[in-house]
C-alpha cells in the first residue's frame, strides 16, 4: 500500500499577522519532521522554490528552500543564521506564495553563507551565490516578520498599493 501523501497547507497571505512575527528557535531535539513534509508538500503543490515556516502559519525558524535548476532535493534549514553575505549586489524579480501573482525587483548580495542544522540535528553550513542564495535571503526575512515587499522604496509600495490592499482583504476573508 502506497504511502499517504504529505497534507499540503493553507499560505497565509499578506495582512495575515503571523508574517509579521519574529520566529522561535527550534529547540534542541524538537522534532519538526511533520512540519518540514507539510512545508515540503506545500511549496511543491505551489511551485514554489522557498518556503518559510510563518508562510503556513507556524511560528518556529524552519525554512525550505530548492534550486529548481539544479536536480537537488530540496534543502531544509532550521534555526538558519546568515553569516555572511558576498558578492555585488544583484537586481533579481522576487514573488512571495504569500503575495500570489505579485513580482517585485529587489537589488540583494549576490550570494550568502548560512550555517543552520539540519533535520537531523547535525550543524552545516552552506555557502551559495546562485537562485538558491536569493531564495535564502527572502525566507530568512519571513523568520524575522520581514516581507520583500519592506525592501521596496517607499514610492514603490505606494503604486502597489491597490494590489496590496486586495490582497489584504482575501486574507481577512480566508481567515474568516
Amino acid at each position: 500500500m502506497p504511502a499517504a501523501p504529505e497534507p499540503v497547507a493553507t499560505v497565509r497571505l499578506f495582512g495575515d499577522a503571523v508574517l509579521r512575527r519574529r520566529c522561535r528557535e527550534v529547540a534542541a531535539g524538537e522534532d519538526v519532521s511533520d512540519l518540514v513534509a507539510t512545508m515540503l508538500a506545500t511549496m511543491d503543490a505551489h511551485d514554489g522554490v522557498g518556503l518559510a515556516a510563518p508562510q503556513i502559519g507556524d511560528p518556529r525558524r524552519v525554512i525550505v528552500v530548492e534550486d529548481p535548476r539544479s536536480g537537488e532535493p530540496p534543502e531544509v534549514l532550521i534555526n538558519p543564521r546568515l553569516e555572511e553575505t558576498f558578492g555585488a549586489p544583484t537586481n533579481f524579480e522576487e514573488g512571495c506564495l504569500s503575495f500570489p501573482n505579485l513580482y517585485v525587483h529587489l537589488t540583494r548580495p549576490s550570494g550568502v553563507e548560512v550555517a543552520y542544522r539540519d533535520v537531523a540535528g547535525a550543524d552545516r553550513r552552506l555557502r551559495n551565490d546562485g537562485i538558491l542564495a536569493r531564495v535564502i535571503q527572502h525566507e530568512l526575512d519571513h523568520l524575522d516578520g520581514i516581507l520583500y515587499i519592506d525592501r521596496l522604496p517607499r514610492w514603490r509600495r505606494w503604486l502597489l498599493g491597490w494590489r496590496l490592499l486586495r490582497l489584504r482583504r482575501r486574507s481577512a476573508e480566508v481567515a474568516a
